[in-house]
Formats: structure tokens, C-alpha cells, sequence
């Protein structure tokens, strides 16, 4: 009898340190999965960290070169409306005076400068008929 009760003593035993073994085993493997998984997360909001970081100075470079652009266009703004008050600011040719000039007055000095040969026939129909077509 001592030796069935002694048999399954240790047949339970066995059974026991088997079970403990893989209870062993089973955390042994939860605790590299637990470090596994710790490092995967702890990678992964470092990952997250500098993909923001590098967003982040991403944004301050377009900023900045967008303020630089804005920058750029004030002071051409900034020009032109200075080039154009000179503008109001001159006084206006007098080209009033050549145009107010009587036609056949025109037509006597091409004339003269034909004659002088300072212009050919050819430049003289040409002028005048640009005089008579402005009339």
C-alpha cells in the first residue's frame, strides 16, 4: 500500500514540479514579451518624439521663409509707391507745345530739310503723310 500511495505521491509530485515548471517557463516568456513590447513602445514614442521635433522645425523654416517672402513683397510694394508719387510729383513734359504746332508749319520744315538734304524724298512723303494722317 505504501508503495501505491508512494507512487502516486510521486507521481503527483512530478505532476506538480511540471506544472510549476511551465508556470516558470509561462513567465519567464510574459516577462520577455512584457520587454519586448516596453521597448517596442519606448522606440515608437521616440520615434513619434523626433518625427514631431523634425515637424516642428519644418514648420519654423516655412514660417520664416514665408514672413521673409511677405517681407520681400512690402518693400517692392513699398517702391513702387514711392516711384510712383515721383511720378505725380514731376512735372509733365512739354510735349504739348509740338503737338499744338500747326501742321503746315511742319509740313514747311520737312520741306526745308528735303531741300537741304538732310532728309530723302522717300522720308519726306513718309512724314507727310503721318502729318496729313493725324489731321
Amino acid at each position: 500500500m505504501c508503495r501505491n500511495i508512494c507512487s502516486i505521491d510521486l507521481l503527483t509530485s512530478d505532476r506538480a514540479e511540471l506544472s510549476f515548471r511551465k508556470h516558470i517557463n509561462a513567465l519567464g516568456l510574459l516577462r520577455i514579451m512584457r520587454g519586448r513590447w516596453a521597448s517596442a513602445a519606448v522606440g515608437a514614442g521616440v520615434a513619434r518624439r523626433r518625427a514631431g521635433a523634425e515637424m516642428n522645425q519644418q514648420n519654423q523654416a516655412h514660417d520664416a521663409e514665408m514672413q521673409k517672402a511677405q517681407q520681400q513683397i512690402d518693400a517692392q510694394q513699398k517702391q513702387l509707391e514711392a516711384m510712383q508719387q515721383q511720378k505725380q510729383q514731376q512735372p509733365q513734359p512739354q510735349n504739348q507745345p509740338q503737338q499744338q504746332e500747326d501742321p503746315t508749319q511742319k509740313l514747311k520744315k520737312y520741306a526745308d530739310l528735303k531741300q537741304q538734304g538732310v532728309i530723302t524724298d522717300e522720308e519726306f512723303q513718309k512724314l507727310k503723310a503721318d502729318l496729313l494722317s493725324k489731321m
